[in-house]
């Protein structure tokens, strides 16, 4: 029998060990938050999270945990020349990372055709809302495939073949982390940040994951944990424009409870929206509001014709912000939006099948297969991403879908046999 060499990657890297590890913990923290009595923690509306909610969505972050583990321990067959190849590899993320910045520009050409207003945007003196910036539907939405360049070059950073990657493709990663950030700026839009910075933390998981001597294996197990306040200061940044100079905060908390306190509030609301749905609205709907929005949102009448086939009635995440909530604050939770669309025991299944497909994906992103360095980091940010909403079912996620098919298609079709692969480090297959 063959022994596949996988290469050892840190338990924070993988789904059960991010369920385990992190989900579950953190759950509980956030549900702390709603207790608390702080100027920098703002719960408006109702509050529908107990104890009862909170056991519920424990058992669906476990069953993502047992998914997970089971799928890291499924062994899948791989195309071998796309696999061993990286010069396909390169050629398919440059192809889509091309697609993107054309995206990019033509979404904000606006800016980029008028340097005044540009210079403005870039010096604060001008903050459009997003209704001044012009979208072309399904031609601008393919930005959201720029995640699939930024996950194959970042892993070709760190792999172990003598091709390198290209100046052409440096210069690529240079643009679009250049239109990325501006779109971050002007769209305030955190969530491109994290998928861009995402690859790159897994990319860094398999280097350490190298290291045997040093301080290393301490930095790769304990870093991800001295790295929450990073992810706290980013979150108050992102924040400060918006908030800072509320007379909530402004002149009563510090920078650190005020940056601490927006990113509990944000999720507690988000975890108790999800909750107050529950307790409000008739389930399982099976209208799949949540878990398949990008379906209902598709171009080109494509998400009318989903609406229909499955009855949708409109959004009663609108009603029930209107009703019981804020509707400023509009994250209906992950968790608990999958179990208005499908119930408990529809939500299981879901969060399970989640569980082994992400597992899938993180033994062939271990094993260096290229269909695991394009989805894995998908799954990874549907993770972080779960106490606010069900990041698969976004249009988003839609979007970098096709762009996962059409790196997949180019790399298959442009792989040749002739490169000969380094061999992988061995490690145990535990995930």
């Amino acid at each position: 029998m063959k022994v596949e060499r996988l290469a050892a990657l840190p338990w924070w890297s993988a789904p059960t060990g991010i369920a385990v590890g992190f989900l579950l913990p953190a759950m509980f923290l956030i549900s702390l938050a709603g207790g608390l009595s702080h100027p920098a923690v703002t719960i408006r509306g109702l509050r529908f999270l107990d104890n009862d909610y909170l056991l519920l969505g424990s058992t669906m972050i476990v069953a993502i945990a047992i998914g997970g583990w089971i799928g890291a321990r499924l062994e899948l067959a791989a195309p071998k020349r796309q696999a061993d190849d990286p010069r396909a590899w390169d050629r398919a993320a440059f192809v889509v990372g091309c697609i993107a910045a054309l995206a990019f520009l033509i979404w904000f050409k606006d800016f980029f055709l008028h340097p005044g207003v540009l210079l403005d945007l870039l010096t604060g003196e001008r903050k459009p809302n997003r209704d001044e910036i012009e979208l072309t539907p399904g031609l601008t939405s393919l930005a959201n495939t720029v995640p699939v360049f930024f996950s194959v070059y970042a892993f070709r950073l760190v792999d172990a073949s003598p091709l390198r990657p290209s100046k052409a493709m440096h210069g690529l990663f240079a643009v679009l982390a250049v239109l990325t950030v501006f779109r971050v700026h002007a769209w305030s839009e955190r969530l491109a940040m994290m998928e861009m910075a995402v690859p790159f933390a897994l990319a860094l998981g398999r280097w350490l994951g190298r290291q045997r001597d040093g301080a290393w294996p301490w930095v790769r197990n304990v870093g991800p944990i001295v790295a929450v306040p990073l992810l706290i200061v980013f979150f108050g940044l992102a924040e400060y424009s918006r908030s800072w100079g509320a007379d909530a905060y402004q002149g009563k908390t510090s920078f650190w409870e005020f940056a601490a306190g927006r990113f509990a509030s944000y999720y507690f609301t988000s975890l108790n929206n999800g909750a107050g749905l529950l307790a409000t609205q008739p389930w399982p709907t099976f209208e799949f509001e949540f878990t398949a929005e990008g379906l209902h949102r598709a171009p080109f009448g494509l998400g009318k014709l989903f609406g229909d086939a499955v009855g949708y009635h409109g959004a009663r995440l609108d009603w029930y912000l209107h009703t019981y909530q804020d509707p400023e604050f509009n994250s209906p939770s992950g968790i608990f939006g999958a179990i208005v669309d499908l119930g408990i025991q529809g939500a299981l299944v879901y969060m399970l099948v989640i569980g082994v497909a992400s597992g899938i994906a993180f033994r062939l992103y271990r094993g260096a297969r290229f269909t695991g360095v394009l989805v894995y980091p998908m799954f990874f940010i549907s993770f972080l991403e779960i106490y606010r909403y069900p990041y698969l079912g976004q249009p988003r996620s839609l979007t970098w879908a096709i762009g996962i098919a059409i790196a997949w298609c180019i790399a298959r079709w442009t792989a040749t046999t002739s490169f000969k692969p380094q061999p992988q480090p061995e490690s145990s297959p535990c995930a």
